[in-house]
């Protein structure tokens, strides 16, 4: 368990000292391009992954039901799993926001359109920098327990799903970007957002562990897991309209070239995570 464990954090852990090493800054117009492109990928795994496995997963729970209309538990588990990932956001937002005085995105000074919500000259607190990214990796322990079911697959004999381990490494080096560039936009040293950005994939270990553990137990159950994707796929899908769009949206105000490379680029991270998504099965 524990080598394919390694294998699996191997390529991420490496690009965070790449990136580092590499490109440690990037220009303010490439960060909102990289929000674009990562917005349109996490978008459809949120959607088209997480909101697809749940609704499958409940379905096939609900029908074994027999007892009553299997559309009621299927409601239940879809929406109370939305009700609770998005109860989360919503508290913590409010507890950051209070805590660390208002929001990332309040920023209107020195831009011509009421839109263009954050000015990168003007942000120097790297805190602030922590609301979207514990929000977009909060969801990582839903990826931890889907790693957890294969772990505990591939440990009973079963062949190796690869296209699910590549499209986790993906949708993860697009986040370990945006934690390593988002800390860097907000002020933070270059040391300390390794360090963090490793600490944050790390963090998977002990989620990948017990999803092993409990797989058994979340299969026996059977709405467990659906919960689980409905609450992570709610989460990410905030995140990202709330959190990331609002980084590049602006530029539809800006000149036509800038705001079609968004465009493209975002369009391209919606194929390329659909393209991925529809390589393997959970």
């Amino acid at each position: 368990m524990w080598t394919f464990l390694a294998i699996i954090l191997a390529v991420p852990i490496l690009l965070v000292f790449l990136v580092a090493w590499i490109k440690p800054k990037i220009k303010p117009s490439s960060n909102i391009y990289l929000y674009a492109l990562s917005s349109g990928l996490l978008l459809m795994v949120a959607t088209v992954g997480l909101l697809r496995e749940s609704f499958e997963g409940a379905e096939a729970f609900a029908i074994k039901q027999t007892n009553m209309n299997h559309l009621v538990p299927l409601g239940l588990i879809i929406g109370g799993g939305s009700i609770v990932g998005l109860a989360v956001v919503f508290v913590f937002r409010y507890v950051f926001v209070r805590f660390f005085g208002g929001e990332v995105h309040n920023n209107h000074q020195g831009h011509d359109h009421s839109d263009h919500i954050i000015n990168f000259s003007d942000v120097d607190n790297p805190k602030k920098a922590w609301l979207a990214i514990i929000l977009l990796l909060s969801h990582r322990s839903i990826d931890g327990f889907v790693l957890g079911s294969l772990v505990a697959k591939v440990t009973a004999g079963d062949k190796v799903n690869w296209f699910l381990i590549g499209t986790f490494v993906a949708h993860m080096l697009i986040e370990i970007l945006i934690v390593h560039y988002r800390q860097v936009q907000y002020g933070q040293t270059i040391f300390k957002s390794i360090i963090y950005n490793i600490l944050t994939t790390l963090i998977l270990v002990p989620i990948i562990v017990i999803g092993a553990f409990a797989n058994k137990f979340f299969q026996q159950q059977g709405w467990i897991l659906p919960l689980f994707n409905a609450s992570g796929g709610a989460i990410l899908s905030f995140v990202v309209v709330v959190e990331l769009v609002p980084e590049f949206i602006h530029l539809r105000n800006q000149s036509s070239k800038s705001w079609h490379i968004t465009l493209i680029l975002f369009a391209l991270g919606i194929v390329s995570a659909l393209i991925l998504l529809t390589m393997h099965q959970h």
